[in-house]
Order: C-alpha cells, then sequence, then structure tokens
C-alpha cells in the first residue's frame, strides 16, 4: 500500500475499529497496489453500516459524502487527490441474461461480496479495521497477477452480464495480459447466444466511453472485433484511425471519419448529454459544409475537423470575414442577394480564395 494511501485510511481504519466494523479495500485499489501502480480512486466496503466511514472520509476530504447508484453507495470527491467509494458488502443475482443485478442480501461476509465481481484480479480485498493489512483472495486472483491471466469467476459471467467482455478487452490491452482459457470462446458464446444483444444503449455508450478513455485502446479495439462485439457499437466502427487524446475528441473523431450520414446516426445511437451530441452534430456540418462558418466554432468542433481535413486553408474555419455591415455599409440592403454575396465571399474563404479580412472586403468593392 502507497503511504499517501496508508497515512489517509489510518483514521478510517480506527474509526471502523472502534465500532466494530470489518472495513476492507477492494477492487481495482488492490490491483493497482499490488502491481505497483499509482492510484487515487479508492473503494472500500464495510461489513456493516458504511455511513460512520463515510461521514469520517468526508470530513478527511473536506467533500460531501454523495449517495449514488442504485444500492446507495457513497462516493467522497474533496480537495485533495483521493475520491473514495464506500459500500456495504452485498450479493447478487442475475434474473436474466444481460440486465442489472438484484440484491439479495446486505452485510455479507467479504468472500461472497467478492464473488460478484467481474474477474479474479478485482475480487481482492485487504483488511484495514484490525491493523493486518491481510489479503483476502478467495478466488485466485494473486495467482492470476503472478501468471499476467485474466480470468473470470465462474463459466457464467459474461452470460450475466456482456459488459464485461469490453471490460475484459480493456484490462487485457492494458495490462497485456493473456485470457484465460476459455474465456474467448465464453465471449464469442455470450454474442451467439444473443445475451450481448440485449445491452442498453445507455450501458454500451458507458463501455464505449471507458474503451476511449484507455490511453491507448487500439489493442482493446482490435480484440473485439476478433470476438465480434464491435457491431454493437457500430457496424463500420472506424477504431483503426490514428485517435487523438481525450474521450470527445476520439468520439469526434470516429463520428467524422464515418461521414456526415453515418457519423450522425453514430453520434444519434448514443444517449449523449445534449451539449456534446450538439457538438458533435456541429462537427459533422462544418465538415461536410463548402462554407466558412458565420460565427466562431467551438474549439472541438474547430480541432476535430482540422484533424479531419487536414488540407482546409488556414482560414476556413474561422468566422466569414465579410459582415452584414460591410454590405450596409457599402448601400446595400438586406435581402436575397445581400445574402447571397455573404454566402459566396463565406465559399471563397473556405477555398482559401479570400485569406484575411482585407482581401474580403477588396473583392466586395470590386462587385
Amino acid at each position: 500500500m502507497p503511504p499517501a494511501a496508508a497515512r489517509f485510511l489510518r483514521p478510517l481504519a480506527e474509526e471502523a475499529r472502534r465500532r466494530g466494523l470489518p472495513l476492507y479495500a477492494v477492487g481495482g485499489c488492490v490491483r493497482d497496489w499490488l502491481l505497483g501502480r499509482a492510484t487515487f480512486d479508492l473503494d472500500l466496503t464495510v461489513v456493516g453500516d458504511p455511513d460512520p466511514i463515510a461521514r469520517l472520509c468526508a470530513e478527511l476530504l473536506a467533500g460531501p459524502a454523495e449517495a449514488f447508484g442504485r444500492f446507495g453507495t457513497r462516493r467522497i470527491v474533496g480537495l485533495g487527490r483521493f475520491r473514495v467509494d464506500v459500500a456495504t458488502t452485498r450479493s447478487e443475482t442475475y434474473p436474466a441474461p444481460a440486465v442489472l443485478p438484484e440484491l439479495t442480501a446486505l452485510k455479507v461476509p467479504i468472500e461472497q461480496d467478492l464473488f460478484r465481481r467481474d474477474f479474479t484480479i478485482n475480487a481482492l480485498a485487504v483488511r484495514l479495521d484490525d491493523g493486518s493489512r491481510r489479503i483476502v483472495d478467495p478466488y485466485g486472483g494473486l495467482r492470476d497477477l503472478k501468471e499476467k491471466t485474466l480470468r473470470v469467476l465462474h463459466p457464467a459471467s459474461f452470460r450475466d452480464d456482456p459488459t464485461r467482455v469490453f471490460r475484459a478487452a480493456r484490462f487485457i490491452g492494458r495490462l497485456r495480459y493473456r485470457p484465460a482459457d476459455g474465456m474467448s470462446d465464453e465471449a464469442k458464446e455470450a454474442l451467439r447466444a444473443g445475451h450481448a444483444a440485449r445491452l442498453s444503449r445507455h450501458r454500451l455508450l458507458h463501455e464505449l466511453v471507458s474503451l476511449l478513455a484507455e490511453r491507448d485502446p487500439g489493442f482493446a479495439f482490435g480484440l473485439l472485433e476478433t470476438w465480434g462485439y464491435l457491431p454493437l457499437l457500430h457496424p463500420e466502427l472506424p477504431w483503426r484511425l490514428k485517435l487523438p487524446t481525450g474521450v470527445e475528441p476520439r468520439l469526434a473523431a470516429m463520428a467524422l471519419a464515418l461521414g456526415p450520414t453515418q457519423g450522425r446516426k453514430f453520434v444519434d445511437s448514443f444517449p449523449l448529454e445534449h451539449h456534446l451530441r450538439a457538438i458533435l452534430h456541429e462537427a459533422l456540418s462544418v465538415a461536410a459544409s463548402d462554407k466558412s462558418p458565420r460565427a466562431e466554432l467551438p474549439a472541438l468542433v474547430v480541432s476535430s475537423v482540422r484533424r479531419a481535413l487536414p488540407k482546409l486553408p488556414a482560414a476556413a474555419l474561422k468566422p466569414c470575414f465579410l459582415r452584414g455591415c460591410d454590405l450596409i455599409a457599402l448601400g446595400l440592403k438586406p435581402g436575397p442577394a445581400f445574402h447571397e454575396l455573404i454566402d459566396r465571399a463565406a465559399a471563397l474563404q473556405r477555398r482559401g480564395r479570400l485569406k484575411n479580412r482585407a482581401a474580403a472586403l477588396a473583392w466586395l468593392r470590386r462587385r
């Protein structure tokens, strides 16, 4: 455990011990500690009431403890580097393939809580309240970390939750682990049986965003293509193009690579936030236009279109140099011819024929 995490967790462990609450760090933070990777996203699990630990955590981080999700996990994001989720141990069951799980019990033993995790390397816990920092590893996660293997906890894992296939591809790509024997067949079977097709666009968007948040998602995309899962995102997902940095620029790059029609279908197929959807629509429209815009474009639109169309003239995406007031100053009155002149100037600017405002005004005076 890194020293910064140990210092932060010490008062939480003392509070848990005082209250007789078994407290564990679980999941990804434990995995990353064992791999020597820095992480400030901590998942804490209490065999009991999580609120006392969440309240103290909020005091330490000087931030609110806000409940989220269907099971009331408390999330605390404060002034420091740490983001902490605090939950009570629970067990779940899947009433049908690819649906969200249903709660079956709370305050269960830690081994039972860990069984609902996706992979053995994430089904690890560290005991905090008794000061032992004992690693709880009921399903062989330490072995798989040592052997650089990604393994699900049971054969029905991908049937229960096909989003785990996307997560498997991400972990294999990020860690360069090998899939356990049978994993590829289990992933393909979940697709063949129609379980993956039942995933909502909301859940698929979450997986796409998580993929695009990876430093280098190419390996994961290639693995998903091999398993047959990319058409769930889009039948012709352009994952092979050189992607920029950042989730939103990468979404824009994919949409633009698909072209105006398919790109818009791609964007509209996901429940994106209205602001991002509008920006992606604008990028597609600007890329397909033959005129410079009338107004200043958002930075993401400009950078995305320039990346997609690197031969655009320097002034092509700047607001049209010619304005209505320029025409009025020459005695022209608003009307069809008025707007036609501005459109012609915007088209010339887009093609690089008008490189600055002075050139646009000189062109206007010659009309």
